[in-house]
């Protein structure tokens, strides 16, 4: 016996089978949008920590005052370290003063007593006449991005001496200032000067 396999009749319809598709999977906008916030949110950090978290190279090394005398100047990282206190002042603050190299420091107030906004101050010692070590400052403020804002004499503290008070703005949102408060100088040949640093009070 013969056996034919049988054959579809011309005209007859011929459905073609289903295309096979994956359908589109509603987690996958929702993974694009989340990848990209994950992204805004560290970028945002990452900009954070470079704006005020990271240390600025204290870049001068003298300065040359108007009598022609050259002044070394040194990191206020070094000899200022005893007022920081909870990450303030801040590193871009902290890190774009200097001290005169040869300063000796004899003591450290602490004005806020961590019960208010950031305000300490640092004695120091120069062997430099008063006129010197004001105008050393004013030129070691100004080279450093600050704007100095007042210089003569001081409001306040014992007659004769002289003061150099600037401002800067930080990376925290706040700005800071410091005051160069500058004694006359002792018959001993020493001058005695104090730096304070401290937050504005209304933050500007």
């Amino acid at each position: 016996m013969v056996t034919t396999s049988e054959q579809p009749v011309a005209g007859e319809d011929e459905t073609p089978p289903a295309p096979s598709y994956e359908p589109m999977s509603v987690r996958t906008p929702a993974l694009i949008v989340l990848g990209l916030a994950v992204f805004i949110l560290v970028g945002g950090v990452v900009a954070g920590i470079v704006t005020s978290g990271s240390t600025p190279t204290f870049h001068l090394s003298h300065v040359t005052l108007s009598d022609g005398t050259t002044v070394a100047v040194s990191p206020a990282t070094e000899r200022m370290r005893a007022i920081e206190a909870n990450g303030e002042p801040p590193a871009d603050i902290l890190g774009n003063l200097g001290v005169l190299t040869g300063s000796t420091v004899t003591g450290v107030v602490n004005s806020d007593q961590d019960a208010a906004q950031f305000d300490r101050t640092v004695d120091l010692t120069s062997t430099l006449a008063q006129d010197q070590v004001a105008e050393a400052y004013r030129r070691l403020l100004t080279a450093s991005n600050w704007n100095v804002i007042f210089q003569g004499p001081a409001p306040q503290g014992v007659s004769g001496t002289t003061e150099v008070l600037a401002k800067k703005g930080s990376g925290d949102g706040f700005y800071w200032e410091t005051g160069v408060v500058v004694s006359p100088t002792t018959p001993a040949g020493s001058t005695p000067y104090t730096i304070e640093v401290f937050e504005t009070p209304d933050g500007n």
